[in-house]
């Protein structure tokens, strides 16, 4: 593309120097190669238009900036415009034309985001679709898997993965739409087929400050970027103030007269069997995912699906052939038959159903191994200490993600959750607290280590260290018991 090619889609743009080609756009100055274009962008943290002439140095030809943002420079061709997160918008279509060509489905909410998009993703293939998935775990499709750093990608990534979906014949693309993304509007240019809105607690305060302001940041999905159909959980009370908005949604509950809802929900040893009413009849299935919040995320994805024109034996199938969504609810597998389950739960709701779901396992006693992360939400700590004492028989107080503070400072904010500290215990050192809680179990037990899920490292300082809660599972068991 030309300079004067994405001049002429930006209203008021106006370039300075020559007409020169570029052959990419980004956004990272460090990310630049020599005829490539750098658009200058204002971020949360820092803004773009400081990072021009080290693009420019690194070879861009094209800069595209906010009018009198631009340094002159004899070496790259100015395009200045109103605003670059708006031309960014009218150009990424034009620059990743393949993108538009797929189906988009988003979920946002704060927990079960990513066992709805396993879930919809196995109901896609059951129907003979081509899905892509974009999510907190990994960006998947056919033999492509690339592991994610963030829930959703920033908007020119995005483009670009959506872009490389469509051209190797995806049709679909299921993705998990994070407050932080909608806020920053990270999703411009794209509308969705469908909306899926799973719940609503606390998370996130660090950034959005108030429940009132996360629950804006979320419904941004449906306001600005939908097209389609809204899928809601009517049981959530965020969700009925967003049906009274949307009356053509789908609504799915247990607890209130929605259009997808449970009519008996039992628990089995090898997950749950469920019957549930919808718009299109009775749907009978069984399922190795456990607990009720599952139930949830299982109503979630029939609701999208119907909204997407699948049919129901389709549906019933996905469902069913899913084996298990990493991080989720995971069994570690062990030869001691011992039933340990590693679960993403860092949210006072998630880790109050994780321990639901963890208690319907255990025979015996429920052991609770948790703890929080550094430089977020601190308001969720002691809550969450709460709830751990209130549903666990022993609990574990431990690191999660210290990052830069204190693993101290953080357990002694948990602790302020717990009255009664006589069957709490407390190590900072992760490994160790598995490795406790491991010798503490007898046969009957259920141990549950809630917090990291799949994540595959651990955050102490700026550093990233390598790190499975599941690994260091199955090495402690090895230590206790023998290879």
């Amino acid at each position: 593309m030309k300079a004067s090619e994405a001049a002429a889609v930006i209203g008021g743009a106006r370039i300075r120097g020559t007409d020169r080609e570029f052959s990419r756009l980004r956004a990272d100055s460090l990310s630049i190669r020599p005829g490539e274009a750098f658009i200058a962008l204002k971020g949360s943290v820092t803004d773009g238009h400081e990072y021009i002439d080290d693009a420019v140095n690194a070879g861009a030809s094209v800069v595209i900036c906010r009018q009198g943002g631009c340094i002159p420079n004899s070496h790259a061709t100015a395009v200045e415009v109103p605003d670059t997160k708006a031309a960014l918008g009218k150009l990424l279509p034009l620059l990743y034309p393949e993108a538009g060509r797929l189906r988009l489905m988003g979920i946002t909410g704060t927990n079960g985001k990513t066992t709805t998009t396993y879930l919809l993703e196995s109901v896609l293939k059951a129907a003979g679709r081509d899905p892509g998935v974009i999510g907190t775990i990994n960006m998947r499709y056919h033999d492509v898997a690339v592991a994610s750093s963030v829930t959703t990608p920033g908007p020119l990534d995005l483009f670009e993965r959506l872009h490389a979906m469509a051209q190797d014949g995806a049709d679909t693309c299921i993705m998990e739409v994070s407050s932080h993304s909608l806020d920053q509007d990270r999703v411009m240019g794209l509308m969705f087929d469908c909306g899926v809105f799973t719940n609503l607690s606390q998370d996130h305060l660090d950034y959005h400050k108030d429940m009132e302001a996360y629950f804006h940041a979320k419904r941004k999905l449906f306001d600005n970027y939908l097209k389609g159909t809204a899928v809601i959980n009517a049981d959530d009370p965020f969700g009925q103030r967003l049906i009274s908005d949307f009356p053509d949604c789908i609504t799915y509950g247990r607890w209130c007269d929605a259009l997808v809802r449970t009519r008996s929900v039992e628990h089995t040893s090898g997950g749950m069997r469920l019957e549930l009413s919808s718009p299109v009849g009775v749907l009978r299935l069984n399922t190795r995912l456990v607990g009720d919040v599952n139930a949830y995320n299982i109503m979630a994805c029939v609701g999208a699906s119907l909204a997407s024109g699948i049919d129901k034996r389709a549906v019933v199938a996905g469902i069913e052939s899913l084996a298990g969504v990493p991080g989720r609810m995971e069994p570690v597998e062990n030869r001691f038959g011992l039933t340990i389950i590693v679960d993403f739960a860092h949210t006072p709701d998630a880790l109050k159903n994780a321990l639901a779901s963890a208690r319907s396992l255990a025979g015996g006693r429920l052991i609770s191994i948790f703890g929080c992360g550094g430089n977020r939400d601190r308001a969720k700590r002691p809550v969450m200490g709460s709830i751990a004492e209130g549903t666990s028989d022993i609990v574990v107080v431990t690191s999660d993600n210290p990052r830069k503070e204190d693993p101290k400072a953080i357990i002694e904010d948990i602790l302020d959750g717990i009255e009664d500290r006589s069957k709490v215990m407390v190590e900072p050192d992760r490994s160790r607290a598995i490795r406790l809680g491991i010798t503490l179990m007898k046969p009957d037990d259920c141990l549950l280590i809630a917090g990291k899920g799949h994540e595959t490292y651990q955050i102490i300082g700026a550093e990233k260290r390598p790190f499975d809660d599941r690994t260091c599972v199955t090495q402690c068991l090895e230590e206790i018991y023998g290879p």
